[in-house]
């Protein structure tokens, strides 16, 4: 990798600092993906319930793991920085639910196509996470495209469940992304303090 290249990794990582610390989102993602398993029937609600405590630990303990190994990064409050993700990702599920309210009873996954085309947009316009986008948008095409609901069928991403549970793992592929990108950005040693 060139300087500049190694440059433009460090900008973008400590412009997106928050974002990238993966390990403390991930266990809310499982939360909320057991909670969609719950909905959708196929778990009883005490798992959830059970599992509540640990993965707040876990998301607790990841973010003291950040600020003990990486410090932390003060970035100017603006309304530009706080929706680089919030944005695309409302996009994403408002596309969704509209698509879901007109109750199409398609053998593709329209939903599973909005998320390959919001991963894919996302490997343009956040060039350090393109990997993990470019790996969420080819396995959402890939599983859309599917006839998994038969010829008559509605597809499995058509149930709202199966669409958030399809977000939550596309979330996690791309914060474990994230995590990695901000290890390898700027190392792993414990943040010294003066």
């Amino acid at each position: 990798m060139n300087d500049r290249a190694k440059l433009e990794r460090v900008r973008f990582v400590t412009a997106h600092f928050e974002y990238l610390q993966g390990l403390a989102t991930v266990p809310v993602l499982i939360w909320v993906g057991l909670a969609m398993a719950y909905a959708g029937d196929w778990i009883n609600g005490w798992v959830v319930l059970a599992a509540t405590p640990p993965l707040a630990l876990a998301a607790i303990a990841a973010l003291a793991h950040y600020r003990r190994t990486y410090g932390q990064v003060r970035q100017p409050e603006t309304k530009a920085h706080k929706g680089v993700l919030l944005w695309p990702t409302a996009a994403v599920i408002a596309v969704m639910l509209l698509v879901g309210s007109l109750n199409l009873t398609l053998p593709i996954g329209v939903e599973g196509l909005v998320l390959a085309g919001a991963a894919l947009a996302g490997a343009w316009f956040l060039r350090p996470l393109a990997p993990a986008m470019l790996l969420v948008s080819m396995a959402a095409l890939i599983v859309s495209l599917l006839p998994l609901g038969g010829p008559d069928g509605p597809h499995p991403l058509s149930d709202t469940e199966m669409w958030i549970l399809a977000l939550c793992g596309a979330g996690a592929v791309v914060q474990v992304w994230g995590h990695l990108l901000l290890r390898r950005t700027l190392g792993a040693r414990e943040a010294t303090s003066a």
